[in-house]
């Protein structure tokens, strides 16, 4: 609950921020992240004491964490949108592969711990963070040993709805490294962007247009495609312009259906079908071109089949679902 009514303030804050830019000024937190919020005593150095939501409860920070560990590629590019980089961060060749939204290219320099599932100890401890951030379902196998290095946020980023999770976790993080007002600059241009995305929509005639999103990927040979249903996020960012999801098979805790060539048969036939896949493992260039499933689905005959940016990533933050705003009305012709 405070998370989401946090990521509501930082929105209606977001106006303010923005004009401040707009006017040739820098956008800088309203309270010159001297609030400490709950706990806090607000002193003028930046230093007071916060407290920061989490997936285990509040956790306590003597004063902004300025050397941040990230072990999810999420927090990894809400950092970097934020302005704090991470010293460290989980998996770093793939998360270039896998996140590519204009602004969250990660700083030379930036330390590789190790794949998300496994961190290495060794070095995080050696970078001396003040904060270790990461997803609670992969974080808990080793969260006593890192709570042994430094504080540990941990964020639940499927707990419905996950759209307001992501804004309110987005917060959270900003409160812990002192980038509230940044937080509410960077939320505020993701509902810019809907809106602007609504606009072209509209304009060109794809206003309230039906569309079934998947991920595909090959596995031991054989194309198995994630598709996503209304529970998922990149479902709701695209909701949000008045879109309208066509897929309704059952979804995982992320909120998607994993199917094989065979269950494209379920899509609507009028629904535009918007897929992402890496560029060295594209099933529906690939494995799946010259199935004949495939060939004799209504969205490909008709020429509504569209691969969104590999780059896309349908699990980020602010930044991610701006682009996938963005691929999403490129798709559509808007």
């Amino acid at each position: 609950m405070r998370s989401t009514l946090r990521a509501l303030l930082a929105s209606g804050a977001a106006a303010l921020a923005l004009t401040a830019t707009g006017c040739g000024g820098t956008v800088s937190d309203p309270g010159g992240s001297t609030s400490g919020g709950p706990g806090g005593s607000g002193g003028p150095d930046g230093k007071a004491a916060i407290t920061v939501e989490s997936a285990r409860g509040p956790v306590k920070l003597d004063k902004p964490a300025t050397r941040v560990v990230s072990l999810e590629w999420s927090y990894t590019e809400e950092l970097v949108a934020l302005g704090a980089p991470p010293v460290g961060s989980a998996d770093n060749a793939n998360y270039r592969t896998w996140v590519g939204a204009p602004g969250s290219e990660l700083p030379p320099g930036t330390v590789d711990v190790g794949k998300r599932q496994q961190p290495s100890l060794e070095q995080i401890k050696a970078l001396q963070p003040d904060l270790i951030v990461g997803d609670e379902d992969r974080i808990k196998a080793n969260y006593p040993q890192l709570a042994a290095i430094a504080p540990v946020v941990s964020f639940n980023p499927t707990a419905p709805p996950a759209l307001a999770s992501m804004k309110g976790n987005f917060s959270e993080l900003a409160e812990a490294v002192g980038k509230r007002g940044e937080a509410a600059a960077v939320l505020g241009r993701l509902d810019q962007k809907t809106a602007e995305v609504r606009q072209r929509l509209e304009r060109s005639g794809k206003g309230g247009a039906e569309y079934a999103l998947a991920q595909g990927r090959t596995a031991n040979g054989v194309p198995s495609i994630r598709m996503f249903t209304d529970q998922a996020l990149p479902s709701q960012v695209i909701n949000q312009t008045g879109l309208k999801n066509t897929w309704r098979g059952r979804g995982d805790e992320w909120g998607m259906t994993t199917i094989g060539v065979e269950g494209l048969a379920q899509i609507a036939p009028s629904a535009h079908f918007l897929h992402v896949s890496a560029a060295s493992d594209d099933p529906f260039t690939g494995a799946l071109a010259g199935n004949p499933v495939w060939r004799d689905q209504e969205f490909v005959k008709a020429g509504r089949n569209a691969q969104l940016d590999p780059g896309t990533w349908m699990f980020g933050g602010p930044l991610s679902a701006m682009q996938l705003l963005d691929e999403t009305a490129k798709a559509l012709g808007a």
